[in-house]
């Protein structure tokens, strides 16, 4: 089962109504043909039919309901078959390529990861990526003809039409043909998207963004983005840029971000922030751990570091990590404001070892947010972590399967 690249509908999904059936029965599944008719305003002969078409293809199989109505005969009930065919999703980060191929529902059935030590060019990207890719083909029993697509995740700018890594600031490369050089290759349909805005829609559809029709995604990592999702929909903005929180600007006097401008948010609280913060302040907190740590001019300092000092109660390492907190949620309840999401939804390292840097974010967002009484923002940790990136990947590729205004 494939779909044509140059219209983005699948080839044997003749139409939008058996779409709409499939993607029934994967939020209602076990369902049966009645059920499916009333909730689509399908006749029960249409859905039949479509049904029939779609058990050809060993797309959904059949089971006895074990009750049945008024004594009557047991319905059959119909359920996905998330096991007919496969998908590979990828992420492209600044240190590392990760490569899954999961089943229909995005159970990964293999994970494969190679490590960028050094900046790549442009080509030499390109052919680590497929060399991933070829290395999850070779190490799996699945048929190429049953992987459905090829879903990428790219960190920086990402022109999503053209499937082209517009600009990677942490790679420092540009212009990036990923859709183009790997359909050439591997021919399978190839989707491009940004990381971020992947992770959010990898959360709407197997995380805590689940039934929320507006929210965020934060991401925190060596940069900072977020994905916006409004109405169900990702938001992109005409230009397929819009989630740049990181280069929102906190204080035009403030540090200098990569990205050129002054007072970033990445410039105070991102891991690379926070670990060129406490470089260039250690000197001046001599009765700091991390000072004992990193003197005699020792340079090897990670957020691990840092988190174990917090947790030693050492002063400075806990300043550091509470002020990047406040940066982060000054940050998220300006989008707050302008927005009002159901729920904001954060990810990254930098939350996984405790509150010091949640509970200020929380508390900023809870002091800078204007709202009614009536308005609940909640504010959540993923539950996918760095794997909601890959997984988002493989969403993309899943929406263009199942939901109807996209196929």
């Amino acid at each position: 089962m494939s779909y044509d690249t140059k219209t983005g509908s699948f080839e044997r999904m003749k139409s939008l109504n058996q779409s709409t059936v499939l993607n029934m029965i994967r939020l209602r599944e076990p369902i049966s043909r009645a059920e499916i008719a009333k909730l689509t305003k399908l006749t029960p002969p249409t859905v039949s039919s479509l049904v029939s078409e779609l058990i050809e293809k060993n797309l959904i199989t059949e089971e006895q309901s074990i009750s049945s109505k008024a004594g009557g005969r047991k319905p059959i009930l119909l359920r996905i078959n998330y096991t007919a065919h496969y998908i590979i999703g990828v992420y492209a980060a600044a240190e590392v390529i990760r490569v899954i191929l999961t089943t229909m529902d995005g159970k990964i059935v293999f994970d494969f990861s190679e490590d960028i030590t050094e900046l790549p060019s442009k080509n030499e990207f390109v052919i680590m990526v497929i060399e991933c890719i070829q290395h999850v083909l070779n190490n799996t029993p699945i048929k190429k003809e049953l992987i459905l697509g090829i879903g990428f995740a790219m960190h920086g700018l990402v022109d999503p039409d053209k499937g082209l890594a517009i600009f990677s600031p942490h790679l420092h490369l540009e212009n990036i043909p990923i859709k183009d050089s790997l359909e050439k290759e591997f021919d399978i349909p190839v989707i491009v998207e940004n990381d971020v805005r992947a992770l959010a829609k990898a959360e709407s559809w197997f995380g805590q963004g689940q039934g929320v029709s507006d929210f965020i995604s934060l991401s925190v990592g060596r940069g900072i983005g977020s994905g916006i999702y409004i109405n169900n929909e990702i938001y992109k903005s005409s230009f397929n840029t819009a989630g740049e929180i990181g280069h929102t600007i906190l204080d035009v006097n403030g540090p200098k971000c990569q990205c050129g401008n002054n007072g970033c948010l990445e410039a105070y609280a991102s891991e690379s922030a926070i670990l060129n913060r406490v470089r260039a302040e250690v000197k001046n907190h001599s009765d700091s751990i991390l000072h004992e740590w990193l003197k005699d001019g020792k340079d090897e300092l990670d957020l691990k570091m840092v988190f174990k000092a917090a947790r030693e109660d050492d002063f400075f390492a806990k300043l550091v990590l509470e002020e990047a907190g406040q940066s982060l949620g000054l940050a998220a309840a300006n989008m707050i404001n302008i927005l009002k999401p159901a729920k904001l939804i954060v990810e990254g390292s930098i939350f996984e070892a405790g509150d010091f840097v949640l509970a200020p974010l929380k508390k900023s967002i809870e002091k800078y947010t204007f709202k009614s009484s009536n308005e609940d923002i909640s504010v959540v940790c993923s539950n996918l972590g760095k794997t909601g990136m890959v997984l988002g990947a493989v969403t993309l590729v899943l929406q263009k399967m199942f939901k109807t205004d996209e196929i």
